[in-house]
């Protein structure tokens, strides 16, 4: 299985999630990359089996560049599978909401639970426990 993980990171945090999780994946023996949403064009994620969205949470909603990403990156075809992961300092998921509908409204399919990982304040770190929750995440799709 091949894993794209497609990450915007405003003070480090959501660059270390996925850095971490694409080095779980690896170690279950997948094949997996990252792409960062600053320096990434939509047009260059390559294709995969499972995307993986990550953003912070920002005025309720997904980064702007995020949402550029999920509305331009031309999908192959129909019914690909994603998953989301967001921070926050409130803990709500508003972002993953809304990148949820983005993506549903794309023809691509959910899979799994949201990982909404909490910041202990505006701009971090992340909260104590943040790798066990990121394991967990990555049993759902990588085992």
């Amino acid at each position: 299985m091949k894993i794209n993980i497609i990450y915007d990171s405003k003070h480090g945090n959501g660059e270390k999630i996925a850095e971490e999780l694409m080095d779980m994946i690896k170690e279950r023996g997948y094949e997996a990359h990252i792409y960062n949403a600053k320096n990434t064009k939509p047009d260059k994620v390559g294709e995969a089996d499972l995307y993986i969205f990550g953003s912070p949470t920002h005025l309720r909603g997904p980064s702007r560049r995020m949402r550029r990403i999920i509305k331009k990156t031309p999908f192959s075809e129909k019914g690909l599978k994603y998953a989301l992961f967001t921070t926050s300092s409130n803990g709500k998921g508003k972002a993953a909401n809304k990148m949820e509908k983005m993506l549903d409204e794309k023809g691509l399919k959910k899979h799994g639970t949201n990982l909404d990982l909490r910041l202990k304040g505006k701009k971090g770190p992340l909260e104590e426990g943040y790798r066990n929750k990121i394991e967990q995440f990555c049993e759902e799709f990588a085992g």
